[in-house]
């Protein structure tokens, strides 16, 4: 059985919830609005939970700088495509245009969320066995 280390999990899900509120605090200020001025805030609604998560692991478990990196770097680019793909499943294109791919943008951070917080418990799964040496 493994022994979940509290600091890190702890560390990890505190640095996701920093960056998936920021996220929602850039997308927010966007609105529905899809021009030259809400770039920047769109941009950090889909880049702030990964970016936070991997800074958390890094405080985390500073010698798994090199998992954690490609581990928040596949999330951050997947996220994309998987959120694109739900978006043409369940929103007709219609309303992808009334809404201008608001649907798309919170499934992103859904996703950031669900994948953070099982990547956060994998990560805080210590390998030591209660009962051995």
């Amino acid at each position: 059985m493994r022994r979940i280390d509290l600091r890190t999990l702890g560390v990890m899900l505190i640095a996701l919830a920093v960056g998936l509120a920021w996220a929602a605090y850039n997308l927010t200020q966007a609105g529905l609005v899809r021009d030259e001025s809400t770039v920047r805030p769109l941009v950090w609604a889909v880049f702030a939970a990964p970016a936070a998560l991997f800074v958390g692991w890094l405080i985390a478990r500073r010698r798994e700088m090199g998992m954690a990196a490609a581990c928040c770097f596949c999330l951050y680019f997947f996220s994309f495509f998987v959120a694109q793909r739900i978006e043409s499943l369940a929103v007709s294109p219609e309303q992808v245009a009334t809404y201008v791919h608001s649907f798309y943008f919170w499934t992103v951070l859904v996703l950031h969320a669900i994948v953070g917080v099982g990547m956060a418990i994998w990560r805080a799964q210590s390998l030591d066995v209660p009962g051995r040496a």
